[in-house]
């Protein structure tokens, strides 16, 4: 040992302090002796200086040695006592060997000086070894890594709590089991090639591979052995250490982010995501749609704030929305134009949203999508002009059209009523149904409009109020639906109007009369009828302008029934009623939830 050794030597015999002093330094690499002639000064220098080792005499006046002894072990229980007396006796011996000294010494000559030199310095070794030992345990305990020794014949001889309590043995079942114990043979030979390649000269120090381990009870544990050989001298091989590290959890962790960087790589949108702990919130992160979509390779997007996509023609309004959704710590959605790297035009309809630390909800990135609507947007501009035709034309149809008609039908009229002509009559009545068509074309091009705010709408109520309005000598209805739905409730009872005639017009045939019934489906609504019913070759043409008409109709109600419920968001569907009648069923209905009860 070259480490220095600090001993407190304790005697009242300042000779015998001198001849012990002079030993342990001829005998010992490095020590340091202190000597002091009593007891109680022995105490006093433990309370004020730091020792490896106490050697003190028994027979002392004031207290013995053991009596010493037992006094500082109350605040220095670590540190080796040895008892070296001249008054020797086996009761002596068998005393201080029970009361725990570490070793005990009769004075003697030389040989017993050189003795009391060998045991010291074995003693401080000791402590030394075992205070060690006491740090790397507490150490291990800390970490709550499983740490297992075998020895050189592969048996256990060593396993902590945190190992036991992976497989499930008790240490007691462990110690002096062979590692078949917790490892199938494939394992267990992939152990001992790892634990060769150890010790071969070229080899590592250390050895890191996955290994399962079999616990008493339930499935295989994947782990990660670090496994490394003990310390030994020559070609005397004392075993192995390693720790465990339980990679189920690091193993299922690892699948999620794989599954969630794939979703990221193959999602149909662009995603982008920013750093804004780094100068001007760059990108730190873009998918290959983000790339396919702007033509930017990932180095030029990344560490660039995502302003590059912008131009001359980009909306400041909609860039201002973004950047206060940022300041915000705010979710926002926004309609963009942005350039491509060749400088082509493409709308962009990009989605941001911070990204939380989970513990204290701070804002560490932000995540956007970027959805190509170009395509939308050209549908959307095409549908605005077509709108604006359709509007004019509605104008054209309703005032200089409406004008003629009225001309001649008046002109018709007084013409019949001075000549009496029957011919006449008939084309009063192609007028009528001239007058007909125009307003029922100007009905669609009105009820194809989307409904922009519905409101809650009696069902029961409004239809029987329908009812009222339209020529039903031939017909009775039935209302039994109940509740309120989400709709305008003007075109609702235009929906109803058109439904009720159509039903009187092709029902009531014969002048026999027919019950319409007015009820409840899962997500809406029916009108049914005890009519003839409807030939199921026709229910997918019914709804087309012309094709629902009779003698002397149009055929346009049930067209603007299906515009009227596609402008709600709804289907309409023919189908037949339970007693073989025509039933329209109306369905994708949104009902109010009603108020919590105070």
């Amino acid at each position: 040992m070259t480490e220095r050794i600090d001993v407190l030597h304790v005697d009242d015999d300042p000779s015998v302090l001198d001849l012990t002093e002079a030993y342990l330094d001829r005998e010992l690499a490095s020590v340091s002796v202190t000597s002091v002639t009593g007891p109680e000064a022995g105490l006093n220098r433990l309370d004020s200086e730091s020792f490896d080792c106490v050697v003190s005499d028994y027979d002392m006046p004031g207290m013995d040695g053991l009596a010493f002894f037992e006094t500082l072990r109350e605040d220095h229980a670590a540190i080796p006592f040895v008892l070296y007396t001249g008054k020797g006796s086996e009761e002596i011996a068998s005393r201080a060997l029970n009361a725990g000294v570490t070793g005990y010494f009769q004075k003697g000559g030389p040989e017993q000086l050189k003795r009391l030199a060998n045991r010291v310095e074995r003693a401080v070794e000791e402590s030394r070894t075992r205070r060690v030992a006491d740090r790397y345990s507490t150490v291990i305990d800390a970490l709550g890594y499983p740490v297992y020794v075998v020895d050189e014949t592969g048996t256990f001889t060593f396993v902590n709590e945190s190992f036991a309590e992976l497989t499930g043995y008790d240490r007691e079942e462990i110690l002096g089991s062979k590692p078949d114990l917790i490892k199938g043979d494939e394992a267990v030979a992939e152990a001992e090639d790892r634990l060769g390649s150890i010790l071969s000269s070229g080899g590592p120090d250390i050895q890191r591979f996955r290994v399962d381990i079999d616990p008493k009870e339930g499935d295989p544990i994947p782990c990660r052995d670090h496994m490394a050989v003990l310390p030994y001298e020559g070609e005397a091989f004392d075993g192995s250490v390693g720790i465990l590290r339980d990679v189920s959890v690091e193993a299922a962790r690892r699948e999620e982010l794989e599954t969630k960087r794939r979703a990221l790589e193959e999602a149909p949108v662009g995603i982008a995501i920013t750093d804004p702990s780094l100068p001007d919130n760059p990108m730190v992160y873009v998918n290959d749609e983000f790339v396919e979509m702007t033509g930017y390779d990932r180095e030029d997007a990344v560490e660039v704030n995502c302003r590059f996509l912008q131009g001359e023609e980009t909306d400041e309004a909609a860039v201002a929305e973004l950047r206060e959704a940022i300041d915000a710590e705010e979710p926002a959605s926004v309609e963009l134009l942005n350039y491509r790297k060749d400088g082509t035009p493409f709308w962009n309809r990009v989605s941001i949203a911070p990204i939380r630390e989970r513990d204290d909800d701070r804002v560490t990135g932000w995540v956007g999508f970027q959805e190509n609507i170009t395509a939308f947007k050209e549908r959307e501009e095409a549908l605005r002009r077509q709108n604006e035709r359709l509007d004019a034309f509605a104008g054209i149809v309703s005032h200089d059209l409406r004008n003629p008609l009225n001309v001649a039908r008046g002109r018709v009229e007084l013409a019949h009523e001075e000549t009496g002509n029957d011919h006449l009559e008939a084309a009063v009545d192609a007028l009528d149904r001239i007058e007909s068509i125009v307003e029922h074309t100007l009905t669609l091009a009105r009820e194809g409009e989307t409904v922009g705010d519905p409101e809650p709408v009696d069902l029961a109520a409004l239809a029987a109020d329908s009812w009222e309005t339209v020529d039903t000598d031939r017909a009775t209805v039935e209302v039994v639906a109940e509740g309120t739905v989400l709709a305008d409730p003007d075109r609702l009872r235009n929906l109803f109007e058109n439904l009720f005639r159509n039903a009187v017009e092709h029902a009531a045939v014969d002048d026999e009369p027919v019950t319409i019934r007015i009820g409840d489906v899962a997500d809406g609504f029916y009108v049914a009828d005890d009519g003839p019913g409807i030939a199921e070759a026709v229910r997918g043409d019914l709804f087309e302008p012309g094709e629902s008409g009779s003698d002397g109709n149009a055929g346009f109600g049930l067209a603007i029934v299906d515009e009227i419920a596609t402008a709600h968001g709804w289907e309409v569907a023919a189908t037949s009623s339970e007693t073989g009648g025509a039933r329209f069923e109306v369905h994708g209905v949104d009902r109010p939830q009603p108020a919590p009860a105070e």
